[in-house]
């Protein structure tokens, strides 16, 4: 029973870091497309690769972050998320 308990949670787990990942992604595209109109060309390459440092940067440590936690998905209608805290 637990292993199926563990693939669960895992399954939780990695929906939450999917959703995770695509919400800071196109958060990330949109900054690009607005640096992009608002900056000349010679900045926004520079600004650009700052902003995808900070994209990864944030990705990863997120991940770390939710490794601390037990995940479990609850579909009620609506995405729900539920996580706790192992400590």
């Amino acid at each position: 029973m637990d292993n199926k308990i563990n693939h669960f949670d895992e399954n939780s787990r990695r929906r939450l870091v999917d959703t995770m990942r695509k919400e800071i992604t196109s958060t990330m595209e949109k900054t690009l497309d607005f640096a992009q109109v608002a900056c000349p060309r010679d900045n926004y390459q520079q600004l650009r690769s700052k902003i995808l440092g900070l994209h990864n940067d944030c990705m990863r440590n997120l991940e770390k972050e939710f490794d601390r936690y037990l995940v479990r998905y609850t579909n009620v209608g609506e995405e729900i998320i539920e996580f706790r805290n192992k400590g």
